[in-house]
């Protein structure tokens, strides 16, 4: 009589959908084998209102936007940190096993996005960014712990 191993089953888009149900500010689409999902987050009673949009597609890592308010460099730097291609959000170190499918979007995404934003308007505040992590090299995505320079984003995801 021992403890039978059981597989963590990857959840379906329409089951990611239905989890979303759990935050009421957000609203999911599924198209085809496609998961949107957009809503607000504020970090902090103070802090802005941010408005976010997920993708999840199966088998492929979420990707995440703040479509509002337009995130702006803080004066005298490069560009933000934590971002692939100033354009996406790094939540996570891809290939580590933070992130996996059978995990929810939105008991997983929601908390490490609004972490994000926290140090964001940490490192406006400070000039330093707090939240630790690898930062990802200037426009280069990051897949299975590999940096792919070759390619273009959307390559990547194929």
């Amino acid at each position: 009589m021992g403890t039978r191993f059981r597989p963590k089953s990857i959840l379906s888009v329409h089951e990611q959908a239905a989890r979303m149900r759990a935050f009421p500010g957000f609203k999911t689409k599924v198209r085809g084998a496609v998961l949107t999902a957009a809503g607000d987050v504020q970090p902090t009673e103070v802090s802005e209102v941010y408005r976010v949009k997920i993708e999840y597609q199966v088998w492929e890592p979420p990707s995440v936007w703040v479509t509002s308010p337009q995130l702006t460099c803080r004066e005298n730097a490069k560009k933000i940190p934590h971002m692939y291609g100033q354009r996406e959000l790094c939540l996570y170190l891809p290939g580590s096993g933070e992130w996996s499918g059978d995990l929810s979007l939105g008991h997983t995404l929601i908390p490490w996005i609004s972490e994000w934003l926290f140090f964001y308007e940490m490192w406006h505040a400070t000039g330093e960014w707090l939240g630790g992590g690898v930062e990802p090299a200037v426009n280069e995505p990051i897949r299975n712990g590999v940096e792919r320079n070759q390619y273009e984003r959307a390559d990547w995801r194929r």
